[in-house]
């Protein structure tokens, strides 16, 4: 693919820093496969099964711009040359002041500390986490008929991919604040840097005599921050009936069936990371519903 529109950065002439443009440059594979067999078969049993594997992934052969730090940082990744379109980064976490349990990074200029000048655009301090679109996507399905019950299954999955935490921590909280539940793992005195990663909640004075909110907002952003965006699903599980037609011929009916449809049911697998945030829902934004769970009960008739 050429000439991909996307934001660019410009001296801001005409009042605009970032703008619409043709940035970049990228080339992408990918490959796309079913399988499907009949396990077992017989009067009065039988049993069916199919596999759909995707596979795909892309990468930055040419970038006409030069991404700062917090360009690809953020949850929607960002694009640089020889990496996916929508690669995601981090700033490498050094671990915790032993002194306040404040916590450190390697910054734009390759020193240990605590303030990283987001906007520098050299970035070759941060660390490669993955692209946030997942590389490997597919389904695999059941279905299993004994008589005249049919129970369908129906599993996803997705793997290849990356998230960014959503960012809670910062220098000072309020009781308005949803408090994570990393906080209950956070340092409280010097030592606990050798536990935890968990940066400390500084009380006013701390939080005056350092003097600085750059920390924990980069701790949002950090190695720290980030979760494996796999996940496995069961999507769907269907069971249904057929009235055998000695009982639909009496009520003047051809055929009959009833199902019971189970949708978005549960997750086998996700990352404990996200401590039951739905990976494939991730990032979607807080006014936006996550996915439902449904039920439905159907009665089907002909005539």
């Amino acid at each position: 693919s050429f000439d991909l529109i996307g934001a660019f950065r410009t001296s801001g002439i005409g009042g605009e820093a970032i703008k619409q443009a043709n940035y970049a440059d990228m080339k992408s594979e990918g490959i796309e496969a079913a399988l499907g067999a009949k396990i077992f078969t017989s009067p009065s049993f039988s049993w069916s099964t199919q596999l759909i594997f995707g596979y795909n992934r892309n990468e930055i052969t040419n970038l006409k711009n030069q991404p700062s730090i917090f360009g690809l940082i953020g949850a929607d990744g960002g694009p640089l040359e020889g990496y996916a379109q929508r690669g995601l980064f981090s700033l490498d976490f050094q671990g915790l002041d032993p002194l306040n349990g404040s916590p450190k990074f390697i910054n734009d200029e390759g020193v240990v500390s605590g303030d990283v000048y987001l906007q520098s655009d050299v970035i070759k301090y941060l660390k490669y986490e993955g692209p946030i679109d997942p590389q490997y996507t597919g389904g695999f399905s059941n279905t299993f008929k004994y008589k005249d019950f049919t129970l369908s299954t129906l599993v996803t999955f997705a793997a290849g991919n990356k998230v960014r935490l959503t960012p809670s921590f910062k220098t000072s909280y309020t009781d308005l604040d949803a408090m994570p539940k990393a906080f209950l793992s956070r340092w409280e005195m010097q030592g606990d840097e050798l536990l935890t990663n968990v940066p400390s909640i500084l009380d006013v004075l701390e939080a005056q005599a350092f003097g600085s909110n750059y920390a924990y907002n980069n701790y949002n952003y950090s190695t720290e921050r980030v979760a494996d965006g796999g996940f496995v699903r069961m999507k769907q599980i269907i069971l249904s009936y057929n009235i055998p037609s000695k009982y639909t011929k009496k009520l003047g009916l051809t055929n009959s069936s009833i199902s019971a449809v189970g949708n978005n049911l549960f997750l086998i697998y996700s990352d404990k990371k996200l401590n039951g945030q739905d990976p494939e829902f991730f990032g979607s934004g807080g006014v936006a519903l996550p996915i439902p769970r449904q039920f439905t009960l159907s009665l089907k008739v002909g005539f």
